[in-house]
């Protein structure tokens, strides 16, 4: 009973200040706060943080970067929680100017891309879930690094960056556009959305890998890449069909890789849903029925949040 009045409590309090946000901002913002459009907020976010970074770079990475100290061991008296939120938080401000500039178009061009079939709840859960887990894979990963390398700094180190967040939003339009040409760029190129994701985790990994102590966060954008299509294939809810994720086959994971690399990672998909087949065989049973939930014409939002589905993990393969 204390509990769940301490839950009650927490739940009145996050109320309160949740509204105390909104009626500021519908004091600031002319329309209100509803006016806001998520590509406006993603790319004032990041502009904002990387500016209050770039004053008080100390305060805002101990506070917002991901400090793998810092998620599980608390930092100071009065907070006696650690800080959890850093493995979402990291991905929605860079270490520098330069990069915000080259991010924040990105992103807010991504998400208004988004808005036109996505509702502002559907565009926050996916980029919610994908940066969380991505933390999360990113914080496990550097626990092993420093058990096996003893380098007890790393373990301080505070990652910030938003390549995670631009991957997330163009899986997303990868989805949704798949043959729609990239904003802004040449239509001569053919560099279409379908493009963008794949196209963005490797330039990434490749900075990262040439320039380590520069790009510190480049492992955001694989694991954003792998966590972003789970959310959309076995997470998202589609009411249409009254199921969770797309179990279409011009959705699977291979089919988010360039031709040459399909059979590969089919193979590896195939071993994936083997494994996961004799620990939970139930979690893997595919929809055998098409419908048309998995159109990209629809938004996946209207028909409120759900909690996961049986999916097939066997998709990962051709």
């Amino acid at each position: 009973q204390l509990m769940a009045h301490a839950e009650d409590g927490l739940n009145e309090q996050a109320k309160k200040v949740l509204d105390q946000a909104r009626s500021i901002a519908d004091s600031i913002v002319p329309g209100g706060s509803d006016s806001i459009s998520p590509s406006a907020f993603l790319g004032g976010l990041v502009i904002g943080l990387t500016l209050w970074h770039v004053l008080a770079p100390s305060l805002v990475d101990e506070t917002f970067g991901l400090v793998p100290h810092h998620t599980v061991f608390t930092v100071v008296g009065i907070c006696p929680i650690p800080f959890v939120w850093n493995i979402a938080t990291g991905h929605f401000y860079e270490s520098s100017i330069l990069k915000a500039a080259i991010a924040a178009p990105g992103v807010a061009v991504l998400a208004r891309l988004l808005e036109r079939i996505w509702t502002a709840k559907a565009i926050g859960a996916h980029v919610l879930f994908t940066v969380t887990c991505s933390g999360a894979t990113f914080f496990l990963t550097e626990l092993v690094h420093v058990y096996q390398t003893q380098h007890e700094k790393d373990f301080f180190i505070p990652v910030r960056g938003c390549i995670g967040l631009l991957v997330a939003l163009s899986i997303g339009a990868r989805y949704s556009y798949p043959f729609e040409p990239v904003p802004y760029l040449p239509r001569a190129l053919g560099f279409q959305c379908q493009h963008l994701p794949f196209a963005i985790t490797a330039i990434a990994c490749f900075g990262g890998l040439v320039a380590p102590s520069s790009f510190t966060e480049w492992l955001f954008a694989p694991f954003a890449f792998f966590f972003g299509w789970l959310h959309l294939r076995y997470v998202m809810w589609f009411p249409h069909a009254q199921a969770h994720g797309d179990h279409s086959p011009d959705f699977l994971f291979a089919s988010m890789f360039p031709r040459p690399f399909r059979p590969l990672v089919g193979c590896l998909g195939a071993l994936m849903h083997g494994f996961v087949a004799l620990v939970v065989p139930s979690f893997v049973q595919l929809r055998t029925e098409h419908t048309e939930a998995a159109a990209a014409s629809y938004d996946p939002s209207r028909g409120g949040p759900g909690h996961g589905a049986s999916a097939d993990i066997g998709a990962l393969g051709p």
